[in-house]
């Protein structure tokens, strides 16, 4: 039996635990080997390794900013496999190669234009290309069921996302339209990290009158128990950040699969449902969104057939061609 290791910056006790991840890259891609499609590879999931040379296929997640400590000890595990004349698999899911960060650091000194490199958009190839030339586009899957499509009137909506996202979210709020009649509701759910983040920006953010926050951890549970009562989602960002305009489409899918309209950012991996959510740096599109976002519920309804075909099944079996 061939054996798989993946790499990840923290310690996981069994590989099924690490579904519950709160780094969306993480837990919806590694997870993926944890179907019936890998059962007959001997799947391990750590921040380390016990035995390099048992492993066949060594798989590197995404590089934290705060673990410093991980250097050394997975340039070692990297350069030791490649002795080895065993194939390395690159999981590159936010672009940091030219950047002055621990994971630019980390991703200049150990990719190798033999590499194997995975990444979840199109925009992230073109920042690796032409310097790599061993690259596979793998989609994000949903990892919810679909629900059906809410049709609300109310002014209420949801956030999620990483604590990263967070900047574009508080550049939104400090230009929520102030002179609006409508009162709106806004659930924020992220992170610790991110609670963390909220409270220390706090005092920098101006909260508008016809706004009012709440603020919740996200978890899957939480996340879906929001969407009951809430009329739409908002994924701010910015499309100029290099660092993060090649984002996979995964939030957008999992809103679309909780069956709500959206208003996002036009990043480059979500134009694949351009038409069927709004822009939310359109301020005339995005205030008609908060007015009446049931207006969007059929757009919606045309996206949940196109959110389909990112099922795990079938993007985990996009993973298993690469050892195949």
């Amino acid at each position: 039996m061939k054996s798989i290791h993946w790499l990840v910056p923290y310690k996981v006790k069994e590989p099924k635990d690490i579904s519950l991840s709160n780094i969306a890259s993480i837990r919806l891609r590694t997870s993926l080997f944890n179907l019936p499609f890998f059962n007959e590879y001997k799947l391990t999931i750590n921040e380390s390794i016990d035995d390099l040379g048992k492993i066949d296929f060594l798989f590197i997640s995404k590089f934290p900013g705060n673990r410093e400590d991980l250097l050394t000890n997975w340039f070692n595990i990297i350069d030791n496999h490649r002795k080895n004349r065993k194939k390395i698999f690159f999981d590159y899911t936010d672009h940091h190669l030219d950047k002055e960060t621990l994971p630019g650091q980390f991703y200049r000194a150990s990719l190798n234009s033999n590499d194997q490199i995975i990444t979840s958009s199109v925009k992230l190839k073109n920042h690796l290309n032409p310097n790599f030339k061993n690259i596979t586009i793998i989609e994000d899957p949903i990892e919810i069921q679909i629900q059906k499509v809410k049709k609300s009137k109310e002014s209420s909506f949801l956030f999620f996302g990483h604590h990263t996202n967070l900047k574009y979210l508080f550049n939104l709020i400090n230009n929520w339209n102030w002179n609006s009649k409508i009162q709106s509701n806004l659930i924020i759910q992220t992170s610790e990290e991110g609670m963390d983040e909220i409270r220390n920006q706090s005092q920098h953010i101006s909260n508008p009158p016809n706004l009012n926050i709440q603020f919740q951890l996200w978890s899957i549970e939480n996340m879906l128990k929001a969407s009951a009562n809430v009329s739409g989602v908002i994924i701010p960002g910015d499309i100029s950040d290099e660092r993060k305009n090649g984002v996979s489409h995964n939030r957008l899918i999992t809103a679309f699969a909780l069956g709500l309209p959206v208003a996002a950012t036009r990043y480059e991996s979500y134009l694949e449902f351009d038409h069927q959510f709004v822009d939310i740096d359109n301020q005339t599109e995005f205030e008609n969104f908060l007015q009446n976002p049931s207006l969007y519920s059929s757009r919606a309804e045309m996206a949940q057939k196109k959110v389909k075909n990112y099922t795990q099944e079938m993007i985990a079996k996009k993973w298993l061609n690469l050892i195949r």
